[in-house]
């Protein structure tokens, strides 16, 4: 009976066990990416604007003028930064970059007032006519300024 003993196992050493770690650093890191390759791969950009379409803001009261017609195509034709329209501020600094998700402007702006920040309407209006109003001074093409040039019906 002592013929079919196996023979004891070699020590492991240090250098296998370094090797053994390395490897499976390796086979961790390559199972993550894998999947952030295929969660990005079967979802669009967060951020690929639509080319054009309503701003709508959900009122709790009908509205009193017809919604906005916005056109992310045009302001791109005319090279404006998406980190122009689309922020998230953190203190002063606006830290929201290109390929980060796109909150709704409702989120942080509320339909009323709110103590340090507009209410979304004075949040467009400032955001939207303050930059027409600044490329105007500018000498440079701009969009419209008056109520009825963007609040419009289709």
């Amino acid at each position: 009976m002592s013929g079919n003993r196996t023979p004891p196992a070699p020590p492991i050493t240090r250098t296998d066990l370094r090797r053994y770690r390395i490897r499976r650093l390796w086979a961790i890191t390559a199972l993550v990416l894998g999947a952030a390759i295929l969660v990005g791969a079967q979802s669009r950009l967060p951020t690929e604007p639509s080319k054009g379409g309503f701003l709508r803001i959900i009122l709790k009261r009908p509205p009193e003028k017809p919604p906005v017609w916005f056109s992310h195509q045009l302001h791109e034709e005319r090279r404006v930064d998406c980190h122009t329209c689309h922020h998230d501020y953190q203190g002063k600094r606006n830290q929201w970059r290109q390929g980060m998700p796109v909150k709704k402007c409702q989120t942080c702006h509320a339909l009323g007032t709110q103590v340090g920040r507009p209410d979304v309407k004075n949040a467009f209006h400032r955001q939207c006519k303050g930059c027409h109003l600044k490329r105007r001074q500018q000498r440079r093409k701009a969009g419209p300024i008056e109520c009825q040039d963007c609040h419009r019906e289709t």
